[in-house]
């Protein structure tokens, strides 16, 4: 699955080292086709203050509906 820019998306495994649930909501911010396909996601917590900015691949992600 691709995502673009301002996707709203749900992780679909947790990321603990970043204090990451699944389940989080983030948002593309960047695309990238090299090396791999991967999406920069930002994640805000409840405030709008960043918890975690991280390049992540489509499969760790599932489309926020």
């Amino acid at each position: 699955m691709s995502f673009k820019i301002n996707d709203a998306v749900i992780l679909k495994e947790g990321i603990p080292e970043e204090g990451l649930k699944a389940g989080a909501v983030g948002v593309v911010v960047a695309e990238f086709s090299e090396p791999n396909e991967a999406y920069e996601i930002e994640f805000l917590d409840d405030d709008g203050d960043l918890l975690a900015q991280l390049a992540l691949l489509p499969e760790q992600l599932s489309k926020f509906e």
